[in-house]
């Protein structure tokens, strides 16, 4: 309703977000229409590769099984351009953020849902072959999705006992502020589930102490308190010691990471 459309448009935070990306409303009308059909739409709807290819999949199947239904075909027809208008009404959006592609992704999963209608109403041997295929992709594609964005939560997790428990520690030793380090989202297929990587004021105030966040790190550093180290006592320098390291497998044993323990920041000794 235009009532629902004004509260969402007019709130607060988007006027408080509008006024730090003024370079994009200083353009010209006709750069950003151009910019948004020509860049930020096609790469918008990409996004639903996997969908398109179940689709044409069970399209093919359809019209081999001859079970089309031109109600069911206006229908999927109909979704899939509330797909496209979902991401056109971005148009006036400086950002087309990840998370705000899933109201289209669910138009395209009503559209395919018509046509995977009319293909498992009425099979043939070709049908089913291809219906199958459809099925068999998309366990295939689920399968390493879903361990990893478990995987990565299971780590945010984790993270989060380790940044809360340095927190307690500073607030028991009655310190001012506490250092955690932000958090190392693990990578997963699409970029969908990541974290949003703002870090808000109001962490300070829900936590009751100063906090200071470290830079992103290029790591899992959970890791480091799931399993046993291995003792080195290795001297590079001077006072330096490598004291410890873990050597843990990421992204399905895919990549190899080896986390190190100093005695003291080596930057120091520099």
């Amino acid at each position: 309703s235009a009532i629902g459309a004004g509260v969402l448009l007019l709130a607060p935070g988007n006027l408080s977000r509008a006024s730090t990306i003024q370079d994009w409303y200083n353009q010209p009308l006709a750069w950003r229409v151009l910019e948004h059909f020509s860049e930020r739409l096609p790469s918008a709807m990409g996004a639903y590769w996997q969908v398109y290819i179940a689709f044409i999949i069970l399209l093919i199947s359809v019209v081999l099984s001859r079970n089309s239904s031109s109600k069911l075909m206006f229908g999927s027809f109909l979704f899939m351009l509330g797909a496209i208008a979902a991401n056109v009404a971005f148009l006036a959006s400086p950002a087309m953020p990840s998370r705000a592609l899933n109201g289209a992704l669910c138009f395209m999963i009503l559209s395919i849902s018509f046509v995977a209608h009319s293909a498992f109403t009425k099979f043939n041997k070709a049908s089913i072959y291809l219906s199958v295929t459809t099925y068999a992709m998309a366990f295939l594609y689920f399968i390493p999705s879903y361990i990893l964005y478990y995987s990565s939560i299971k780590s945010i997790s984790k993270q989060t006992e380790i940044r809360e428990e340095i927190i307690d520690r500073a607030k028991h030793n009655k310190q001012d502020q506490a250092i955690i380090p932000d958090y190392y989202f693990p990578p997963v297929l699409h970029a969908g589930p990541s974290l949003d990587t703002f870090n808000s004021e109001a962490m300070s105030r829900y936590y009751g102490i100063d906090l200071k966040i470290t830079a992103p790190g290029f790591f899992d550093y959970s890791r480091a308190f799931n399993f046993k180290p291995l003792n080195i006592n290795a001297k590079i320098c001077n006072n330096v010691y490598i004291k410890s390291l873990w050597i843990y497998k990421q992204q399905m044993g895919i990549k190899t990471f080896v986390i190190f323990e100093f005695n003291k920041n080596p930057a120091d000794s520099l």
